[in-house]
């Protein structure tokens, strides 16, 4: 009888022992504290990944005794959450500025041009390039002339673009070159003229008019370049990114470097509507190629704030009669979105002010309605009248909005808009209540790339020196879980990924970010002084801070 007893005691150990050690994995990390986004917005002390993917999440016991692993990591209660995604950026925009002059933070013209000189001195490229420029910094406030640079270079062209992209001061050999005088007219954009004479200054189509002239990096160098781009990008915890729009060389490039490995970064990439990226979408549909995702087309329906040139309904408060610009009309917005309905694909619209914002949610009702599920996107949606907002609950419109765009333009938001009309102007948890989601993005390179940065100003409502104290019309800031979801899950549920990645659940992407404080708990001052630890992608470790 004890034999028996024996035997069949043994009997249950092996099986409890198989049940608990039966599956194995790769990597298991424990003894952290685990923010899933999941829908119940769950914590968990373990996750046990296999290739590339999640086992499972739960509680420190049942994961460390459910497999067998080679690979076990103690994360001494450190923050875990999903690989971040930055809801709206230009990476390839973002990788041309490693190659450029910076002029970010330039506290005056004399420092631009100081700049530009120096990097001029120790670079033999056919133009002069480079991004950052901000007047809004400098004493007065006036747009920059390029009477300085025509002195300076009169015969090698230049063209430096404002931090917004929107804007452009360029030397006389370059309007030479474009065949600009004072005459020359281009539909939404202008060439400002003062006495008879181009200043040099550029917004919008008139910009990039010109820049056809200005010659392309070779293939090569772009790659080099998108991979340290892409590094810096791992180093700061993103994993996705929605990539705001591409050209029809920039896809045909991303497709060969997302198909030969040469990219990992997960890029949900929206084409601009030109001929041979409709003709590309009709074809391929919902196009997917490893890390490569294509489904979508951006509008650029106005330009920006901080140049004047976003749409507004009635005239800048510090510029009489004067409104902005549609960069189209309205019949080309109905063909797009027309077209992109009838293939399957997202419109993504860039909207900055209230006209450009209504002009497209009036589209996107005409051809979209209450139809089926598109998840079509209003990009920035920054200024928007009072009456507006119910589109985006009626339409189930989602807001993709740029938390540190707040945060830099508050400064001088209201002397653009008037103390009534700011108070409409990035109103997020406005539109969170609207549209039950919003997607939180950089727009990198005109913002910095760090997602702690834009989590920051999404809670906060303070710039990086922690003003104003109390936070910028701080009825508009994010909770904390609702900052978190913006970077993750929901951006993800804007792409149609949502059951590929954006949460740390059982089955979908290992994609991770390890960081060195609770950004959930610790004061504001605190998060801009939390790093990256470690970042990983499909669960390889792509950055380690060690």
């Amino acid at each position: 009888m004890k034999v028996n007893n024996i035997v069949i005691l043994i009997g249950f150990l092996s099986i409890l022992s198989s049940c608990y050690q039966g599956q194995t994995a790769d990597l298991i990390i424990h003894n952290a504290t685990i923010y899933t986004c999941d829908e119940n917005f769950s914590i968990h002390d373990a996750m046990a990944i296999k290739d590339g993917k999640i086992l499972q999440v739960g509680p420190e016991r049942e994961i460390m005794n459910g497999y067998d692993c080679g690979e076990i990591i103690d994360l001494a209660k450190a923050p875990v959450y999903p690989g971040f995604h930055d809801g709206h950026c230009h990476f390839k925009g973002y990788a041309l500025t490693l190659n450029e002059v910076d002029l970010n933070g330039s506290k005056s013209f004399e420092e631009v041009v100081k700049r530009v000189e120096d990097f001029e001195s120790n670079n033999e490229f056919e133009w002069i390039k480079g991004r950052g420029w901000d007047h809004t910094l400098w004493e007065g406030e006036e747009f920059p002339t390029n009477d300085t640079f025509n002195l300076l270079f009169p015969d090698k062209p230049m063209a430096i673009r404002r931090v917004d992209g929107h804007a452009a001061l360029v030397n006389q050999k370059a309007l030479d070159i474009a065949g600009y005088t004072a005459e020359t007219i281009i539909e939404g954009g202008y060439i400002e003229v003062v006495d008879g004479k181009c200043t040099g200054l550029l917004l919008d189509n008139a910009y990039d008019s010109l820049a056809i002239h200005i010659p392309q990096v070779e293939d090569d160098k772009m790659l080099k370049l998108i991979q340290d781009a892409e590094q810096d990008l791992f180093e700061v915890g993103l994993t996705s990114i929605n990539d705001a729009g591409l050209e029809s060389k920039d896809r045909e490039d991303f497709i060969k470097w997302y198909s030969d490995g040469s990219l990992k970064i997960k890029d949900y990439a929206m084409l601009f509507p030109v001929k041979e990226n409709l003709d590309f979408a009709k074809q391929e549909k919902d196009y997917h190629n490893n890390n490569l995702h294509i489904r979508s087309f951006k509008v650029i329906a106005d330009g920006a704030l901080g140049s004047r040139g976003a749409c507004l309904i009635d005239p800048y408060a510090d510029q009489e009669h004067h409104h902005g610009f549609l960069l189209r009309n309205l019949d080309e917005f109905k063909e797009i979105a027309e077209a992109a309905k009838a293939i399957g694909y997202q419109v993504n619209s860039h909207c900055i002010g209230d006209s450009a914002n209504r002009t497209i949610l009036e589209v996107y009702e005409e051809v979209i309605g209450t139809e089926s599920d598109h998840r079509w996107k209003i990009e920035h949606a920054q200024v928007l009248a009072a009456e507006d907002f119910d589109y985006f609950e009626n339409y189930n419109i989602i807001p993709s909005i740029q938390p540190t765009h707040c945060t830099s333009d508050m400064r001088w938001a209201e002397d653009r808009l008037g103390s009534e009309r700011v108070r409409l102007a990035y109103a997020y948890n406005d539109l969170l209540e609207k549209a039950g989601r919003v997607v939180l993005g950089t727009d990198f390179p005109i913002e910095r790339t760090s997602p702690l940065e834009t989590f920051y100003a999404a809670v906060s409502r303070m710039d990086r020196k922690g003003k104003p104290e109390g936070g910028f019309q701080f009825e508009n800031a994010l909770s904390r879980e609702a900052a978190l979801r913006g970077m993750t899950i929901w951006p993800a549920y804007s792409n149609f990924e949502n059951a590929q990645k954006g949460s740390l659940e059982a089955g979908k992407d290992a994609d991770f970010v390890i960081l060195t404080k609770d950004i959930m708990l610790i004061p504001y001052a605190d998060i801009l002084n939390t790093f990256i630890d470690k970042t990983y992608l499909d669960g390889e470790l792509v950055y380690s801070s060690e």
